[in-house]
């Protein structure tokens, strides 16, 4: 599936203030279950006071897969890949979440479960002041 996902991810940059780069995210987790927002934060080192937001994978994806009046072939190709990217991770992961976690720069994980114990997704970073 990594195999799948870096070639839609190469030079994607995720919009916001600083058009941070979009990279790919994998963890082992000990359940094929749920996790929870805070098992989440501990399990990868975030401070458990850290503020979180959970929004829906459309949410993360209208940035990525909107079309503007001034795009060149390269930009209609990060689109291309963005609305590959969210098939992709569509049809193969389950329990598939997307979490803003902090203020101002904020960490984004979008994951879900790929095979037992194994969840796959993507990652940013968005500057919003």
């Amino acid at each position: 599936m990594k195999e799948q996902i870096l070639p839609l991810i190469e030079d994607l940059r995720y919009p916001s203030e600083s058009d941070e780069a979009v990279e790919y995210f994998e963890m082992e987790y000990t359940t094929a279950e749920s996790i929870s927002v805070q098992e989440f934060k501990m399990f990868n080192g975030i401070e458990p006071d850290k503020e979180v937001e959970a929004i829906a994978i459309e949410d993360f994806f209208e940035p990525l897969t909107r079309v503007e009046d001034w795009f060149g072939e390269e930009e209609k190709k990060y689109v291309d890949n963005a609305i590959k990217l969210q098939a992709l991770l569509t049809e193969k992961l389950t329990d598939i979440q997307v979490l803003k976690i902090g203020a101002v720069e904020i960490d984004v994980f979008l994951f879900g479960i790929y095979e037992e114990n194994k969840w796959i997704g993507v990652k940013t970073i968005l500057i919003e002041t």
